[in-house]
């Protein structure tokens, strides 16, 4: 953090790119997402983006990729993720798939368009039928979250869940 401000858009999303490339992460499917607008800028600069059409593509994308030996993570919005549900659980977890997803919360917070209020509302309840593990990134530990998603996906080889609320990148309505 710079001094006793908190850090901007821009410098969460490299820091958090900065983790995930220490972590060995070395595929990034996404499909595109005002919330993670920064974060989308910081991979494609850094790292380079694969762009799917839909999210559960992304998923098979990264299922695909890690069978191969590679280290994915997923980029999407809540609603992604639910039209994802089938690969998810028919794929993800039988199998024991350790994919990192970086999930927007959409519908949460300051986002209060009408379209995205019942995803807002269901997708903790949806990850924890699953029995996929999250947490929400917050301004004070989202680096350790970071941390948390390696041990989840590395020692236990679980799917997880990185959840980012409108706020968190400062987003806006209007965005």
């Amino acid at each position: 953090m710079s001094s006793l401000l908190s850090d901007t858009a821009v410098d969460k999303s490299k820091k958090i790119v900065k983790a995930f490339n220490a972590q060995g992460k070395n595929m990034f499917i996404g499909v595109p997402c005002g919330i993670l607008k920064n974060l989308f800028s910081e991979i494609e600069t850094s790292n380079g983006l694969v762009y799917a059409p839909r999210e559960d593509n992304a998923i098979a994308m990264a299922c695909g990729a890690h069978m191969a030996g590679e280290k994915p993570l997923v980029l999407m919005q809540n609603s992604g993720f639910a039209q994802s549900l089938n690969v998810i659980a028919s794929l993800v977890i039988p199998f024991n798939i350790p994919i990192t997803m970086i999930i927007s919360l959409r519908g949460t917070g300051i986002d209060n368009t009408p379209e995205n209020q019942v995803m807002g509302g269901m997708t903790h309840s949806m990850l924890d039928n699953l029995g996929i593990k999250y947490r929400t990134l917050k301004e004070d530990s989202y680096l350790s979250d970071l941390e948390w998603a390696k041990t989840r996906t590395e020692i236990y080889n679980d799917p997880v869940a990185l959840l980012i609320t409108p706020e968190f990148f400062d987003w806006r309505p209007s965005e």
